[in-house]
């Protein structure tokens, strides 16, 4: 028996999920803009906290020189957003964001199969009666001792 079960009653009956408050999510959008990218490669906007934003930063140095550009960064937010956040608090935690991250290198095309490849796919396949099921399989395994390599 699992214990699984369907949610959607639960969240019917609780209400709906909570969304990204529109602060947080323009401050993101911005906030290499507003900051810098040094610094917002160590920080990080994640929510809000009565009238004010709430930015991550990497360690405690980070937190301690954003506290004393409060004002800077503040007024950076004010031309940059609509509805800027009245203040900024600084806490130490982490600012990894996979928006931020660079994508993946796409994989390496597969190399053509060697000659050695195709003489061991053909000496692996030599049982299989049918000539065009062998020559399909010898393709296969070509292929794959040339991935695998």
């Amino acid at each position: 028996m699992s214990d699984l079960r369907r949610v959607g009653e639960d969240v019917a009956r609780l209400g709906r999920v909570p969304s990204v408050d529109p602060l947080v999510t323009d401050s993101r959008r911005v906030w290499d803009q507003a900051v810098g990218v040094d610094v917002a490669r160590n920080s990080l906007p994640v929510r809000r906290s009565g009238d004010a934003l709430v930015v991550l930063c990497a360690s405690a140095s980070w937190a301690n020189e954003l506290t004393l550009l409060e004002g800077r960064v503040r007024r950076k937010l004010e031309e940059l957003l609509e509805h800027p956040p009245a203040r900024l608090r600084f806490e130490v935690g982490d600012v990894d964001d996979p928006s931020r991250q660079p994508p993946p290198a796409p994989p390496e095309p597969p190399r053509a199969p060697t000659e050695g490849d195709r003489r061991q796919a053909s000496e692996l396949a030599r049982a299989i009666v049918d000539p065009e099921l062998r020559t399909a399989a010898e393709r296969a395994i070509a292929a794959a001792l040339a991935r695998d390599s």
